[in-house]
């Protein structure tokens, strides 16, 4: 099962991803390190094309204003 992490290079996603992977899934981490910006929506249709679940472990943005 294909699984997006999002988030997954950080220090809990990186885990998730890799105790995924452990697991037999295709654990694919993304974040900005990977192209995927979830503020602007960047590489998010890449990464969840064929994608069965998204797990979100992502940090909130500091320092910026909700709008």
């Amino acid at each position: 099962m294909k699984i997006v992490v999002i988030g997954g290079t950080g220090l809990i996603g990186s885990k998730v991803v890799a105790q995924l992977g452990e697991l037999g899934h295709e654990a694919v981490p993304a974040s900005p390190n990977t192209g995927v910006n979830t503020l602007t929506g960047e590489g998010l249709a890449e990464a969840f094309a064929g994608a069965s679940v998204v797990i979100d472990v992502s940090n909130s943005p500091r320092g910026r204003t909700p709008r």
